[in-house]
């Protein structure tokens, strides 16, 4: 009764304050993810490159590989901590900000609004504008969230004397950064109005941060083509040039921007009917029944789009490393050699890169079976599992179904991340492994990623709301622990603590087949194990 009361009163205030709860826990995960990346990879770059000899030959052996900033973007500045630590993270973390927003925003506003909450939420005292502003605030304390833990990541690693980086350079990288989920948050609430589902929404919002990333690569071609960073939030970013020179007028236009897409998404929720997109589409269509016959097919039906996407990401990521790896095709910088031999990788730079690379690629992969957990876990506790069950399908049939699509789809990723990273490396003059062998390498990392799935699994067996959210926890835990022990002095226990401690870095790391067999036989027990589960209890509901 009193949450009742308190909603009546102060509606905006309760409905910005549940949407920053809803996506807190993501924007916690992100933000951590970020900072850490960002303190490695300082800390890192002052162990691995002490002297101005080394950061000079780091420099030429990263510039005579081709223009790196077409893909990587600000590479001039990779002779100087500061320089070094923004390209490295640049990509990855502007990228992984954005997407993240895009996710986030189209949940709390269309998907809200395709299960039907947000129709419950506007019959209380409130309207389609005042709502959607309420959301955008919440999510807004999500982004500053992100914020903050770039914040902290680099105050974290200017402790150490050797960086250096003050609390203001603290300050303009946390802003440089944050300003990319920000406007995509607005991107998504815009797209939000405009698509009549949360999938038509998400793919225009996704489709348009490939937009800006084209038009920052444009914009990296050369000198005459820097006035197209101007247009996309990518090369307002890394305009800002946090960390070196602290330029804040580019982020003018970011707030601008944003402000922009917050009133106009604002305008157009007050306009449009409930239920309603602003651009429409079809009130009738053919039938289509493929797939509907079965459990697995109706799953894979639904997840298609979401595997596909995955792929798509893998291969735009393996291509990228792969361009990358032309750093690699001389001699380790000093310093270089001591850091990746703490990986346990063996042979040229080239082959070490390559092996280091892979341990990016397990985490990714075992990031796969996330979605397709989250989608299984929805469809419970939204009740449309209750109507598959009236039918003749068993339970442990469609969890089994589910899961096999989720491991299915990680091979998929694994394989095209490999042949993209060996396909980029080739274009470059980089032959650090034959194809045969650089695909071995991704099949390598996929028994890790059943043992991801199955600990997922087991998780929605028995409490199907935090399966998604223990399954990044894992990974994320996995991949920090394994960094620290091969980066910190004393820390080598925590490898034991990693599910990457039993993946071996091929190309660059003698393969065990016995030990990828044992790896993937618990994989599926737990998968197993949570078939038997998930087939004793009750459905649940949200």
């Amino acid at each position: 009764m009193s949450s009742v009361v308190v909603l009546e009163r102060r509606p905006a205030a309760t409905i910005a304050a549940r949407s920053a709860r809803g996506t807190l826990t993501g924007a916690v995960i992100v933000a951590v993810v970020l900072g850490l990346t960002i303190a490695s990879s300082a800390i890192t770059y002052v162990s691995s490159f002490p002297t101005e000899a080394s950061r000079r030959q780091l420099t030429r052996l990263t510039l005579s590989g081709g223009d790196l900033s077409v893909i990587m973007g600000p590479v001039a500045g990779i002779g100087t901590v500061g320089g070094y630590t923004f390209y490295k993270g640049y990509l990855f973390l502007t990228s992984i900000a954005a997407v993240w927003a895009v996710l986030v925003t189209t949940r709390s506003l269309r998907g809200q609004e395709d299960s039907g909450r947000w129709q419950l939420l506007l019959s209380g005292a409130t309207s389609p504008a005042s709502a959607t502003a309420s959301v955008l605030v919440g999510l807004a304390g999500s982004v500053l969230v992100v914020a903050v833990g770039v914040f902290g990541g680099t105050l974290l690693a200017g402790l150490d004397p050797a960086v250096g980086f003050t609390p203001w350079d603290s300050v303009v990288h946390s802003l440089s950064v944050g300003l990319v989920p920000a406007v995509f948050v607005g991107v998504a609430a815009v797209t939000s109005q405009l698509g009549r589902s949360r999938r038509v929404a998400t793919g225009l919002a996704l489709a348009t941060f490939g937009v800006a990333f084209v038009l920052r690569m444009i914009g990296d071609t050369g000198p005459g083509a820097r006035w197209v960073r101007w247009f996309t939030p990518l090369g307002w970013s890394e305009m800002v040039d946090p960390l070196s020179t602290n330029d804040l007028v580019p982020l003018v236009p970011a707030v601008v921007c944003t402000a922009g897409l917050f009133v106009g998404a604002v305008v157009l929720a007050g306009r449009r009917d409930v239920g309603h997109g602003v651009l429409g589409g079809r009130d009738t269509a053919r039938a289509k029944d493929r797939g509907l016959g079965t459990s697995i097919g109706l799953a894979f039906r639904l997840e298609r789009g979401v595997v596909l996407a995955w792929i798509v990401g893998a291969a735009a990521s393996g291509l990228a490393l792969g361009v990358v790896a032309s750093m690699a095709s001389g001699a380790a910088p000093e310093g270089m050699g001591d850091l990746l031999d703490r990986f346990g990788t063996e042979g040229t730079f080239a082959r070490q890169y390559f092996g280091v690379v892979f341990l990016l690629v397990a985490a990714i992969v075992a990031l796969v079976p996330a979605s397709q957990l989250g989608a299984a876990a929805d469809e419970e506790l939204q009740g449309r599992l209750r109507l598959v069950m009236a039918g003749p399908t068993r339970r442990a049939a469609w969890l089994a179904g589910r899961l096999l699509i989720a491991a299915s789809a990680s091979l998929l990723v694994a394989v095209t991340a490999a042949v993209s990273l060996w396909f980029g490396a080739w274009t470059q003059g980089v032959h650090a492994a034959g194809l045969a062998a650089t695909v071995g390498a991704g099949l390598n990392v996929v028994p890790i990623a059943i043992v991801a799935l199955g600990v997922g699994a087991v998780t929605f067996a028995v409490w199907p709301r935090a399966a998604s959210a223990v399954l990044y926890a894992l990974v994320a835990w996995s991949l920090v622990a394994d960094l620290l022990a091969s980066l910190v002095d004393g820390a080598q226990w925590l490898d034991r603590l990693s599910l990457f401690h039993y993946l071996a870095l091929a190309p660059a790391a003698a393969v065990h087949v016995s030990n990828d067999v044992v790896v993937l036989v618990v994989g599926l027990g737990l998968c197993a194990c949570a078939v038997v589960l998930f087939g004793r209890r009750d459905l649940h509901l949200g």
